[in-house]
């Protein structure tokens, strides 16, 4: 799948670039192509500078629709009672770019970042995939760490969910971000977290709506159904879940 992908990309592309000329405005990126749209994060004066504070790779330019969103998030739950979870951190770029946007480090809320650092554990691998290596790189907590060490307020917590979420979790949650590749480990999140969230709060699933993922979105359909709660599948790839 991978070489036909890569070998119709410049074609994919011809075919942007002379739609491009029709039309006023392109987004393409994160295997999302959208024209014409307002695309108003552009506008948003302290979202961009947040993002461009932190981008580092190009890679990380292509996630900014997705970012929005998640900062979108962020800035709905600050006046809702209760901290933030991240599960799934990598290196804490999604939570920079959010923490620096609505100014995370004056507030009295927490944040929890729980990774692994070392990939997905084995027994907790979706069904016909392989935990990828760029998730087990040396030094990533330590780079997380970094990351946010200016920050009071930001917990990085390394370890397993859900285990790691007997030691060290917040008892009220406003925003509950869920990026694990993991059904399993995804589901054991819901499973804790659920009756810690406030009325109100924010549920935002990285991987729901993607095809590669859909045993997480099974997973989390299931969970969320029999509690009268459906997702709402972004063209991200991203669900989100107001509870």
């Amino acid at each position: 799948m991978f070489n036909v992908r890569r070998e119709h990309v410049g074609k994919l592309n011809e075919a942007i670039d002379s739609l491009a000329r029709m039309f006023h405005s392109i987004f393409a990126g994160d295997m999302l192509v959208t024209f014409d749209r307002n695309m108003s994060f552009f506008e948003d004066a302290r979202f961009m500078e947040a993002f461009n504070a932190n981008v580092v790779e190009e890679v990380e330019k292509t996630l900014i629709w997705r970012l929005h969103v998640h900062s979108w998030c962020v800035r709905n739950c600050m006046q809702r009672e209760g901290d933030f979870v991240e599960c799934g951190v990598y290196r804490g770029f999604s939570v920079a770019v959010s923490a620096r946007c609505v100014d995370f480090g004056g507030s009295a809320k927490q944040w929890y970042l729980y990774d692994t650092f070392s990939g997905v554990p084995a027994d907790q691998l979706n069904a016909n995939h392989h935990s990828e290596e760029r998730y087990a790189q040396a030094g990533l907590e330590q780079d997380c760490r970094r990351r946010f060490a200016a920050y009071r307020n930001v917990q990085v917590v390394q370890g397993r969910i859900p285990e790691v979420l007997q030691e060290q979790a917040p008892a009220r949650v406003a925003f509950l971000h869920l990026d694990m590749n993991s059904a399993r480990a995804e589901a054991a999140a819901l499973e804790f977290f659920w009756p810690r969230l406030v009325p109100g709060a924010i549920l935002l699933l990285d991987d729901y709506g993607w095809r590669a993922f859909r045993e997480q979105k099974l997973a989390e359909d299931a969970f969320l159904t029999v509690r009268g709660k459906s997702v709402l599948e972004l063209p991200t790839g991203q669900g989100l879940v107001l509870v």
